[in-house]
């Protein structure tokens, strides 16, 4: 393998005019505008703000050269691009994720020059915002991208380049290009059926012949079982198929009630180079009543939505590392990948730590309307299925993200190509404006959440809230930070008409006090909602998907934890209101009288396949327990309520006048605490003329 990556030569050319022999002369006579490090945006490069084309030129050496085989392969390039190698035309592409090659076999020398032209242009004005071309999703268009969605700026800070490294590979054997493992459990679970899909790339010259192809499964337990299959090998055929059962197959779960189990395929033989696949077996369907079912389990779906990163090639292992880390301390066991196709090794990541996904295709808002533009689409969703289709995570594929109209046009399109491509997950045609809750945000208020809105099955909720002030002061000038600039913060994704005339946030006297009162407000409406919500399992809600975990680029918007890894306040009303177990009160008054019964209702809600026995639930005010529920069970996956009524939770008559917190306590039989809870309540006499005073 002959790896292309590090420094790489550039021309600029803005306004996409020039040829390829203009190229070629510039590169003689050394023209250029200087190096850049590759693979990355061209942006995180250096390149600023920068939309059009970009020629990229790299000289190599070959020791290979007479290999039969030479592979040119790139792992991701946005938007255009093209491609010459020692003066020859090689092809071209369209698309932003997805993994392409070249064959060049018999045009290395030892020493080679590839030029790649890099197209990544702004939308006309024509097109933009509502009839798009380019399949970039949020990264071309979206609220929290450089710009939002302004006119103006919605379109700056491209995300043009070989943003994922280049390669070529080299062989005398066949090389194994692509492969589909489709696993097939029985109704019974007891065995799965494992299809295998392989695509061949044959050496010059190789003349065809009979092989024995050897498939090893090394199981969970690390058994290795060998397979061999009979192949007659010939350069006219690419696609070959073999089947392999496995008996007693161990599952791949989500985290919180399984153990994500991997199994590792290994296919080589003579005349074939060996090649290693991941893959795991589940079932997953969606019932009639929105259910989301894994391996027979009903499981509710406490997920988020992620871009966690606006230039692909910032999202290093580290930080994948990272964000995997703090997305199981949050509780949550699906993320929506939101409007966008990642790096592949983000879904490894997934696959490895039991985290589920719903995957979104790479469209945001409205596009074009014609049958050019929706040809181009279904070829590239078929890409996003064959691309990820190993991904035992994705249990989702969804086809457009607020579609609007469209929903009944491309969309339809959209959706029937991908079921016929994968009949393995649950596909949705759209997550549209139906399924998005913004109650005190966009809309009425926080409160408003009592009514379970946009469901059974939430696909977008949250509030806005600014990030620490250490964080901000990264992006923001200390001149236009308080107070704040609102082009500058605007342009980072704020929002002041829904911050200060809808959620009514208070700036106060310093940005402390503002990041302090952004912050409280996004704490409080998380738990609000996901309180509510919650409390509807199994019964009108069967998840949601909180809107979003983390910022991909610096800004100041919806995320729970801030481009630089700081997190808000609303990420710990996520992991709180997140816990598979959780102890939900609702306090449906907040003053009283000495004496008076406590207005509450109490839900214990379980989303584990685990019983809980002899549970004690304690209400404590002023330091003492006022009521105790003892010999609490809690079935698997179950919702225990407990009414007013049966509460009858009598406040003390002699408690003076004064604030107080009204705890809640849930233990276990050994005393360890599973659930708490607290709220503030007024105490006041009752005495008309005090209370008329007041």
């Amino acid at each position: 393998m002959l790896k292309l990556n590090g420094k790489w030569k550039y021309i600029l050319d803005r306004e996409s005019s020039k040829s390829y022999p203009e190229i070629e002369k510039l590169i003689k006579a050394g023209t250029f505008n200087g190096s850049v490090s590759i693979p990355n945006n061209w942006q995180v490069a250096g390149i600023n703000n920068f939309s059009g084309t970009v020629w990229f030129i790299k000289t190599f050496r070959s020791n290979d050269a007479s290999l039969a085989l030479s592979l040119l392969k790139f792992y991701g390039v946005d938007y255009f691009c093209e491609i010459w190698l020692n003066s020859k035309y090689i092809g071209k592409h369209e698309g932003y994720f997805q993994e392409f090659l070249f064959d060049v076999s018999g045009l290395l020398l030892y020493k080679n020059i590839l030029v790649v032209k890099v197209t990544s242009p702004k939308e006309p004005p024509e097109a933009w915002p509502h009839k798009k071309k380019l399949i970039k999703g949020i990264f071309a268009h979206h609220d929290c991208r450089p710009g939002g969605w302004s006119i103006e700026h919605g379109q700056d800070l491209n995300t043009g380049g070989i943003w994922n490294r280049v390669e070529i590979i080299q062989s005398n054997k066949i090389l194994i290009t692509g492969t589909e493992v489709k696993p097939v459990l029985s109704p019974d679970f007891k065995y799965a059926e494992i299809h295998v899909k392989m695509i061949l790339r044959f050496p010059v010259g190789f003349k065809s012949r009979k092989d024995k192809v050897t498939v090893n499964i090394t199981t969970p337990e690390n058994k290795t079982i060998n397979h061999y299959f009979n192949f007659k090998l010939s350069p006219g055929k690419s696609i070959y198929k073999v089947k392999i059962k496995i008996s007693n197959p161990k599952l791949w779960f989500p985290w919180d009630i399984g153990i994500p189990v991997l199994y590792s395929m290994e296919v080589s033989s003579v005349n074939i180079e060996r090649v290693k696949i991941n893959f795991g077996i589940r079932k997953v369907e969606l019932d009639r009543n929105m259910n989301f079912i894994i391996n027979g389990r009903k499981l509710f779906l406490r997920g988020t939505n992620i871009i966690p990163a606006q230039y692909l090639s910032e999202l290093s292992n580290a930080k994948i590392k990272n964000l995997i880390r703090l997305l199981k301390k949050a509780n949550i066991n699906i993320v929506r990948v939101h409007a966008h196709i990642n790096r592949r090794e983000l879904y490894d990541a997934f696959d490895k730590n039991g985290i589920m996904v719903w995957q979104d295709f790479s469209l945001q808002w409205t596009y074009d309307d014609s049958i050019e533009f929706e040809k181009n689409a279904v070829s590239q969703i078929s890409d996003m299925v064959k691309h990820l289709y190993n991904h035992v995570s994705i249990v989702f594929w969804c086809c457009h993200n607020e579609p609007g109209d469209q929903v009944n046009t491309l969309d339809k399109k959209l959706f029937a190509r991908v079921k016929k491509l994968d009949n393995t997950r649950i596909v949705r045609i759209a997550s549209n404006y139906e399924e998005h809750a913004y109650e005190g945000w966009y809309w009425g208020k926080a409160e408003n959440y009592i009514a379970t809105p946009m469901g059974p099955l939430v696909t977008e909720f949250g509030a806005q809230a600014l990030p620490a002030l250490d964080s901000l002061k990264r992006f923001i000038p200390k001149d236009k930070l308080f107070p704040p600039d609102l082009d500058l913060w605007e342009f980072h994704n704020f929002q002041p008409n829904q911050t200060f005339n809808i959620a009514k946030i208070k700036t106060g006297n310093s940005i402390e006090t503002f990041i302090e009162n952004s912050q409280d407000y996004q704490y409080r409406l998380l738990k609000t909602a996901i309180h509510f919500y919650r409390r509807k399992k199994n019964m009108d809600i069967t998840g949601i998907f909180q809107f979003m975990f983390i910022d991909g680029w610096p800004s100041i918007a919806w995320s729970v934890i801030d481009y630089y890894f700081q997190k808000k306040k609303g990420f710990f009303a996520l992991k709180d209101a997140y816990e598979p177990l959780l102890l939900s009160v609702y306090l449906r008054q907040d003053t009283y009288f000495p004496g008076s019964i406590l207005n509450c209702e109490i839900w214990i809600i379980n989303d584990l396949y685990k019983i809980y026995n002899n549970l004690t639930l304690k209400i404590m005010l002023a330091n003492k327990i006022i009521a105790e529920i003892n010999s609490i069970k809690v079935s698997e996956n179950e919702n225990i309520y407990f009414s007013v009524d049966e509460l009858d939770i009598k406040l003390p008559r002699n408690l003076p006048a004064g604030k107080y917190d009204v705890k809640f306590l849930l233990n276990d039989a050994s005393g360890k605490k599973l659930g708490y809870d607290e709220y503030p309540v007024l105490i006041r006499k009752k005495q008309i003329g005090e209370l008329i005073e007041e």
